[in-house]
């Protein structure tokens, strides 16, 4: 997807999880309960998903990227070498007329 696209999806989920944890420890703070403390609790481990999700996603772009490149790497000096293949062949051959000539 898009770099962009993604940066400005990450940049609005932090923001959002940014208000709620507010909301969420200042609750915390004047009000000590079971269900503030779960949501507490709950919140973290949304952000440490999501946070682990947006790594591994990065990671598999710049794998995907890396692959794409070394392909592309590979595929180029193998057009080299197919050149420089055919170069030797003609090289060989001019070779093979003039020692027949010669004969």
């Amino acid at each position: 997807m898009n770099k962009k696209i993604n940066n400005l999806k990450e940049a609005e989920y932090y923001s959002s999880f940014n208000l709620v944890g507010e909301n969420i420890v200042k609750a915390r703070k004047k009000k000590e309960s079971e269900t503030i403390n779960d949501m507490y609790y709950c919140w973290q481990e949304v952000g440490f998903y999501v946070n682990n999700l947006i790594s591994e996603s990065r990671f598999y772009e710049d794998s995907l990227s890396q692959y794409r490149s070394d392909k592309l790497r590979a595929v180029i000096r193998a057009r080299k070498a197919e050149e420089e293949v055919a170069k030797l062949k003609v090289q060989i051959d001019k070779l093979k007329t003039k020692i027949n000539v010669g004969l």
